[in-house]
């Protein structure tokens, strides 16, 4: 299947009057001008309109499954011409609709069939339109170089979501006209952006082939699904779609080839955020419950990612507009319709955790999304007090430290030394020992007598693998612990290895002062994907299984290189450049480098960073950055000492063993 994207103009007139090869005109009373429409939709013509009423739900709401809200309920269904319309696509590079869109639609698909073969579809093109608009859009799908031969029967599929909402269609015409021009496509692969590494094990063609899969991955055929700006989808066989989850941590990579697409995110974020009445942002572009309030999402990891990016940013407009965009998305989260009253935990349903096998909503409060919760709590907190909001950063702080006390006293059990999912139904925990149980490390929430206790169930070989690989996402004591092999079915969450669920614990690490232990993950975590940038691997084997190339997998490999094993940060607020590495014993024996990295700076600010071990257990940083920025400083940082001076373009810092 091709998906193309259209050249789409709300109300313009053309420049040029195009020839028209076909069309057709739905101003008689009842014609549908020979084409079969499907009943659901009823097909009425009148007033000079086809009529579409989309409702593909079922009638009554009580009916209702949560799946039906997140995935299509039936198949897409099409408006079909009739057959032997015998035109030359040599001639004809244009399909164009004008449509009245009273509907969350924003994407529909073209498809046609030739008279070579009238029984098989030839070819699929993407076409897109704006939602819930009260305006004649004059839609323009280019076919040039896309069909060949004699055209034989047109294909309309005007609805992908399909769940409500009603369109208008007054003309259908094949034409000519003028080529689209080329949409730019965002560099996040080349030579010009992608760093040089020297790691032991590691070789730079396998390193900078972590940056060419996020370009696989890149979608810039936008809007894509309601999405305005150029965005990663997952890879593989899941298609040219956005997903919060995976277009989020795409960024996390990617911003260091690109701070402006990273950016641009947040502002397609926006895009498809302002569809919602209640501040959602949905689990990916074909959720049907598109325009309405709705109680389904996927675990916010855009909270994370969206305030290291609005970090990152030189311009006070993207920390304003990641402020508006994940406090109304936290507002949502915090709401009634996620937020149990009684212990003031987060409720989920379907991906806002892992692996958690429970079917109905409202029911169970998972801890990895109470962390990720908190986290959005604490990092829209600094974002209100960044751009002036004084209210809200207290209201937001409030709601930081009540979900970590929720935390602590529901989820944490005594007696296991271990974080659970809570119940919050029956007011029980669910005592399976998943690898969640360590995110509570994040930001403190977990108190330092019990950060004792968590640890030495993570460095327990028996349990999560310590060790040998990274970690497993549910312990190996457990009997459904699963190693699951091949295409994607959903048991991989039950065993397997994620970048996904090791990095919040690198961080967590972090926080709460072992970094010893987060470099033993993050080295881990680099060796077993380096060159494997597959969905998860197998902990007993490091073999790559499901998608062969992941975007988030790629992206998050790029981010434990650079931010955990070279420690590399740069805040633009602060005006500060960290490097505070992550160093095993076997990272400590010869030099490692990284070179030609980008800063999100005004003068492209390029960054080295050679570290080398010297005699008498000394460690010698020698750091060089091309075109300075103003008034920023250095802040270096190993084994517990810092040290800080002004940035200057080289600089050599000598650290002793101790």
């Amino acid at each position: 299947m091709i998906a193309l994207h259209l050249l789409l103009t709300v109300g313009a007139a053309a420049v040029a009057e195009p020839t028209t090869f076909k069309s057709w005109e739905f101003n008689a009373w009842n014609d549908q001008q020979g084409w079969s429409v499907p009943p659901v939709f009823g097909g009425a013509v009148a007033g000079g309109g086809l009529w579409l009423h989309i409702q593909m739900l079922p009638e009554h709401a009580k009916q209702l499954s949560w799946r039906q809200l997140i995935w299509l309920p039936h198949p897409p269904l099409s408006l079909v011409s009739q057959s032997g319309l015998g035109i030359d696509a040599t001639r004809a590079t244009k399909v164009r609709l004008r449509i009245l869109n009273r509907s969350p639609e924003t994407d529909g698909l073209l498809i046609w069939r030739t008279a070579a073969a009238p029984d098989t579809n030839a070819g699929t093109v993407r076409f897109t339109m704006h939602p819930m608009c009260d305006k004649w859009q004059d839609v323009v799908i280019d076919m040039e170089n896309r069909w060949a031969g004699v055209v034989d029967q047109l294909h309309i599929l005007p609805a992908l979501i399909g769940s409500s909402g009603d369109m208008w269609i007054s003309r259908i015409a094949v034409t000519d006209g003028a080529p689209a021009p080329a949409r730019p496509r965002p560099d996040v692969a080349s030579a010009a952006v992608v760093p040089r590494i020297t790691l032991p094990g590691i070789d730079q063609a396998g390193f900078a082939d972590a940056f060419k899969v996020l370009d696989e991955c890149l979608i810039s055929n936008v809007p894509v699904h309601g999405f305005t700006e150029p965005v990663m989808g997952p890879g593989g066989a899941y298609g040219e779609n956005w997903w919060q989850l995976d277009s989020s941590l795409a960024c996390d990579g990617a911003k260091w080839a690109n701070q402006s697409f990273a950016e641009g995110v947040l502002r397609g974020f926006r895009s498809v955020q302002s569809q919602n009445p209640d501040g959602r942002i949905d689990l990916w572009g074909g959720s049907p419950s598109r325009g309405m309030p709705a109680l389904a999402s996927s675990i916010p990891r855009l909270f994370e990612v969206g305030y290291r990016v609005a970090r990152r940013s030189t311009d006070d407009e993207v920390r304003r507009l990641a402020f508006e965009v994940l406090g109304k998305y936290l507002d949502w989260w915090l709401s009634p319709v996620k937020r149990d009253a009684k212990t003031g935990l987060i409720t989920y349903a379907f991906e806002e955790t892992f692996c958690e096998p429970v079917d109905t909503p409202q029911t169970v409060a998972p801890v990895d999304l109470q962390v990720a919760v908190a986290i959005g709590c604490a990092y829209v907190c600094d974002l209100a007090r960044l751009v002036g909001e004084g209210e809200a950063a207290t209201r937001f702080q409030k709601a930081f430290d009540d979900l970590k006390e929720a935390i602590n006293k529901y989820c944490w059990d005594e007696e296991d030394g271990a974080y659970y999912n809570f119940n919050v139904k029956t007011m029980t925990r669910s005592k399976r020992l998943i690898v969640s149980t360590f995110d509570p490390l994040r930001l403190g929430i977990a108190p330092k007598e019990r950060v004792a206790r968590l640890l030495r169930k993570l460095t327990d070989p028996a349990l999560f693998n310590w060790g040998d690989r990274p970690l497993t996402s549910l312990a190996k004591t457990e009997r459904d612990y699963v190693e699951a092999e091949g295409p994607y079915d959903g048991r991989a969450w039950l065993g397997n290895i994620w970048t996904m669920r090791n990095l919040p614990v690198i961080f967590g690490l972090r926080d709460c002062g072992h970094d010893d232990l987060a470099a033993r993950l993050a080295w881990d975590t680099v060796k077993v994907f380096h060159a494997n940038y597959s969905e998860y691997v197998t902990p007993s084997k490091g073999k790559g299984e499901g998608v062969a190339r992941y975007g988030w997998s790629a992206s998050l490999y790029i981010q434990t290189v650079i931010e955990h094993v070279f420690g590399i940060d740069y805040d633009a607020v602060a005006k500060r450049l960290i490097v505070g590495p992550l160093l095993v014993p076997e990272l400590r024996t010869s030099r490692i480098a990284i070179e030609g990295l980008r800063l999100p700076t005004p003068e492209d600010s390029r960054l080295s960073v050679s570290i080398v071990p010297r005699e008498k257990s000394e460690t010698e940083f020698e750091v060089t950055v091309d075109a300075v920025p103003k008034g920023v400083s250095l802040v270096v940082r190993l084994d517990g000492v810092v040290r800080e001076m002004p940035l200057a373009s080289e600089q050599r810092v000598v650290f002793g063993r101790p």
